[in-house]
């Protein structure tokens, strides 16, 4: 009977270890997945877009290889933290972006006021 103590004891001191470590662990927020059609800001550089099904207006962050303005596309992004230069739209960080070929965009991408 004395084993049985110790060994109760360091089985639950693991269990609530396990579920502190489970409950401490951040969970990522999904990504945000959206498309319509890339236009410039009024801002330099800036590229936003609103999506077409719910009409929340993304300020687009590219790393590398950001589409032209004028065309359609879809996009998958997590948001930005920080601050952007960008005035306009929820700033995100856009990890794939795909051009939409079956959708087309009005004449002359001009930045939105």
């Amino acid at each position: 009977m004395k084993r049985a103590v110790p060994i109760a004891v360091l089985s639950f001191t693991g269990l609530a270890v396990a579920q502190q470590a489970s409950q401490s662990q951040p969970i990522a927020p999904p990504p945000i997945r959206a498309s319509g059609c890339v236009t410039k800001a009024v801002e330099s550089d800036c590229l936003v877009l609103t999506d077409s099904k719910t009409g929340q207006v993304y300020n687009l962050i590219f790393a590398h290889g950001a589409p032209v303005p004028g065309i359609a596309i879809k996009f998958k992004a997590t948001e930005h933290q920080g601050m952007t230069t960008c005035m306009k739209g929820k700033a995100v960080n856009v990890t794939e972006w795909n051009p939409l070929k079956n959708k087309k965009c009005p004449a002359g991408a001009e930045p939105q006021h």
